[in-house]
């Protein structure tokens, strides 16, 4: 019974990249938009298989609860300012600065117009504020100059890759903070790759090791690149099934209720196609006694 109420319970929301995520109870069918398709960066590489991905997230969501994506009321700038503070801190870390960001600062007028030293004293606990006030600064005063208004909302009606080219234009957004706006506010399928997923990803075999790099590379002339977030990012959003992402992302980043609850950066995760392992154990036993 304790499982089964732990799952209930994780259906309801959770926090990834610091961001509260709520949990829709029927999931509506996105407005249809131009389809973009991603080509993986390792010709030849074929893991993980649709199937494969369909079977993991089966077992996943029967102890952490299957993710449908809810009707967003944030606005897309919260979402946006939310993952650059949690960049190089914890989801509790980047939670709070947030949270102090829009406590002392009533609209995102107030903080392009602010001090830097303001907002760098609002978001500190976060870390890097400094940097990520510049950041934030920069794009706020761009955004009301190119657009008369300091909003993103625009951004509801575009394309997945049209969403990457508008946000990674701004120095301190890349490949992930776009993904997860497209996963999170745009409706855009689009699987994003942060260190849980990066690390789950290359201890599942769903990207190559160096040494099947070097090997591949020094027989073919289509050389892959180097692995790395983003790197792995494009090969996943290329193999994924798009109505899985939403919901395998935030299994495999939620802090509160997912994945990286019961298994953290020290720990091994393992699947043969037919059940989950963490360090050699099977994962319903290990969700059970961790009490979530």
């Amino acid at each position: 019974m304790k499982a089964k109420k732990a799952v209930v319970k994780r259906q309801k929301g959770g926090m990834s990249h610091g961001i509260k995520v709520s949990q829709a109870v029927v999931s509506k069918p996105a407005k249809s938009k131009r389809k973009n398709v991603t080509r993986s960066p390792f010709h030849g590489f074929g893991q993980p298989g649709a199937k494969e991905v369909r079977q993991l997230h089966r077992l996943l969501a029967k102890q952490f609860g299957e993710r449908r994506p809810g009707k967003s009321k944030r606005q897309i700038l919260d979402t946006v300012v939310g993952t650059i503070l949690s960049q190089n801190t914890t989801n509790t870390n980047s939670h709070r600065a947030f949270s102090e960001l829009k406590k002392r600062f009533p609209s995102w007028d107030a903080v392009r117009t602010a001090r830097p030293a303001a907002v760098q004293q609002a978001i500190r606990c976060g870390g890097l504020a400094p940097k990520k006030t510049r950041w934030i600064q920069t794009m706020l005063k761009t955004l009301h100059k190119e657009r008369g208004k300091t909003s993103m909302e625009f951004l509801r009606k575009l394309d997945k890759d049209s969403v990457h080219a508008e946000l990674e234009r701004f120095q301190g957004v890349g490949k992930k903070t776009s993904a997860i706006i497209n996963l999170f506010d745009c409706n855009n399928p689009d699987m994003a790759v942060d260190t849980h997923v990066f690390r789950f990803a290359l201890q599942l075999g769903w990207a190559p090791s160096e040494k099947q790099r070097a090997r591949h590379n020094k027989a073919s002339s289509q050389p892959w690149p180097a692995i790395t977030r983003d790197t792995v990012y494009a090969h996943l959003d290329a193999n994924f099934p798009d109505n899985l992402k939403y919901s395998m992302h935030l299994i495999l980043t939620d802090t509160e209720g997912g994945l990286p609850v019961v298994c953290g950066a020290r720990n091994q995760l393992h699947f043969d196609g037919r059940a989950i392992t963490v360090d050699g154990k099977p994962l319903k036993e290990v969700v059970t006694a961790s009490d979530l």
